[in-house]
């Protein structure tokens, strides 16, 4: 633990005494902590977040002689790893002005359950404000997506869609209103969330995506990618997963699929990409290669019925892994799966998985030097 930290109990963390033992608790978890000679409690008293390591090690140490300064780090450390602790010395300074703090304010104060000594929750929520995000489709699944992302603080979204407003998609298009039909969703998207949040550089493109070329074009300067674009059915999902890996931009699919929601993310440089993953179903699974194959040749697809409860759970499951991407507080759940969550029962599994293929003609396309070839560092590592 660097010697500059100031440890500091979290909020969100409760700690409670019974007899010889202290309790930490935070929702859905606790843990025990013997604490006969009332080391710990007064350990706990003094950590304000005013006080180095050192200065602590040296007032436990003059009231306990028997607690060396060596076991009160390695408990300090325990403690950080178990997401007790917070770097009491950390602020917002340089990250956050006065009107982010305040409009971001419960955002902090869930990013804090995740903060440790090494990472703040102000820096947290620092590279929510700062990611680059694509947004591909703005229908169903994308309305919400921008909504979220503009509330969860991320302030440079390019978002692209050619369609317009239209009736029917009013029974999940949370954009739009009835005064918006026959308008471009790019137009009365735009106006919507500039409004809801004006600071947000957003740029939204009206634009049909028709080749890989074109999905360049819109992600080239992106970091992440959400892909909610479903038209061309079967082509345009292999367009955005070459462009991607080209680009070396971190991509989160999603959708509906009738009784089912699902999504997959996928890491240049790290994961199998989509045609990892195709391959790999030709190999193992001939029989449903052919009718994947079959249905794309004859153009058959289903009339693709919508219903806004499930379109909300899948877009909350694409950003949950999105900040999972961003931030660092837990990895991402979806590399490599196509996980699915039904209506009936909705318990979460993983309906397909995959490796990366090593010569994969797709993943070999990555530039070295835009190949994401890590993950952020986990929040509780050093950094």
């Amino acid at each position: 633990m660097r010697g500059d930290i100031r440890p500091k109990k979290k909020a969100t963390v409760i700690v409670q005494q019974l007899e010889d033992k202290v309790y930490f608790r935070k929702p859905g978890y606790a843990a025990e902590v013997p604490d006969p000679t009332g080391s710990i409690r007064y350990l706990l008293e003094l950590m304000d977040g005013s006080r180095t390591v050192a200065e602590l090690c040296e007032l436990v140490g003059a009231r306990h002689p028997s607690v060396t300064c060596e076991a009160l780090t390695q408990a300090l450390a325990q403690f950080d790893r178990s997401g007790f602790l917070e770097d009491g010395a950390a602020g917002p300074d340089g990250l956050l002005d006065e009107y982010e703090l305040a409009r971001w304010n419960r955002n902090l104060s869930y990013l804090e359950a995740f903060a440790s000594t090494q990472v703040s929750k102000y820096e947290l929520q620092h590279r929510i404000k700062t990611a680059k995000v694509a947004l591909l489709g703005l229908g169903g699944v994308g309305s919400h997506l921008l909504y979220d992302l503009a509330a969860m603080g991320v302030q440079d979204i390019r978002a692209v869609e050619f369609d317009r407003v239209e009736l029917w998609n009013l029974n999940r298009q949370i954009l739009y209103t009835e005064g918006d039909i026959g308008r471009l969703k790019a137009e009365a998207a735009a106006e919507r969330i500039r409004a809801f949040s004006p600071r947000l550089q957003l740029d939204v493109v009206p634009r049909r995506l028709c080749s890989t070329e074109d999905v360049l074009d819109v992600i080239h300067d992106r970091e992440y990618v959400l892909c909610v674009a479903d038209q061309p059915r079967q082509e345009i999902v292999h367009w955005v997963n070459e462009a991607c890996v080209r680009r070396g931009a971190a991509l989160v699919v999603g959708g509906h699929d009738m009784e089912r929601v699902v999504y997959y993310t996928i890491i240049p440089g790290v994961t199998g990409c989509v045609e990892c993953w195709l391959r790999q179903v030709r190999e193992r699974d001939p029989l449903s290669a052919a009718l994947i194959e079959e249905r794309r040749r004859a153009l058959t697809f289903l009339d693709n019925g919508t219903f806004a409860p499930p379109i909300s759970v899948v877009a909350g499951l694409m950003l949950c892994e999105l900040t999972r991407l961003i931030t660092g507080v837990e990895p991402p759940v979806a590399t490599g799966k196509l996980m699915e969550v039904r209506f009936r029962g909705s318990a979460m599994r993983a309906a397909e998985t995959w490796d990366r293929i090593a010569d994969c003609r797709i993943c070999q396309s990555a530039e070295p030097s835009a190949t994401r070839a890590e993950h952020r560092p986990q929040v509780g590592e050093p950094v």
